[in-house]
């Protein structure tokens, strides 16, 4: 662990980033909704493996533990990358790649969430203002199209420019274009549904 501390920059950077994908390949709700014995998350409900599918098709307590579980990691993910490569690019690489191990998860195939609930995690660590500012965004989506999920993969389309307008750097701006890009790609069937008529606000 010294070594890595102490070593270059470069190397620093991806341990982070490996270190913020594995966390975020902990599939907490196949793991939760297992061990009540519930069945594969991935046959439940909508079929995603993120916190609100879980609470809607498993269950409260499996629900609350996923999306807990889920901010942690990406809590976890930006803080330890923050240690580890100091602060600027390692956190917001670490807030990408631990988003990118949720929703594309190895150990399952490559299905996952969505990535909100560990990109707030992430988001909270790397800059409270963003993510409270993000978090009042989405809400306002969701209620103005009165759909939860297209109001949050609308609402986070402006996470660059709110990067853009609180850090004025083109490596917050490309970051958040990037992280932003995933959660994003994650609710296209989302919004397929919306076009179709159908809408769920809670």
């Amino acid at each position: 662990m010294l070594s890595i501390i102490t070593g270059g920059v470069e190397m620093r950077l991806v341990v982070s980033a490996l270190l913020a994908g594995l966390l975020g390949a902990f599939p907490s709700g196949y793991v939760f909704t297992k061990l009540i014995g519930a069945g594969d998350i991935r046959r439940l409900g909508s079929g995603n493996v993120g916190g609100v599918n879980t609470l809607k098709s498993a269950g409260m307590l499996p629900g609350l533990l996923t999306l807990l579980c889920d901010f942690g990691k990406g809590a976890l993910a930006v803080y330890l990358a923050g240690v580890l490569a100091g602060p600027g690019a390692g956190p917001l690489l670490a807030l990408f790649c631990v988003i990118l191990g949720h929703n594309y998860n190895p150990f399952l195939g490559f299905q996952g969430g969505k990535g909100l609930a560990a990109g707030l995690g992430g988001a909270v660590v790397l800059s409270p203002p963003v993510a409270a500012i993000m978090l009042l965004i989405v809400a306002l989506a969701a209620l103005l199209l009165r759909d939860a999920n297209t109001g949050a993969g609308i609402g986070v389309a402006a996470l660059p420019v709110v990067f853009w307008f609180l850090y004025r750097d083109w490596l917050w701006i490309l970051g958040g274009v990037a992280v932003a890009g995933l959660i994003i790609l994650k609710h296209r069937h989302d919004f397929q549904a919306y076009r179709a008529g159908r809408r769920q606000l809670f």
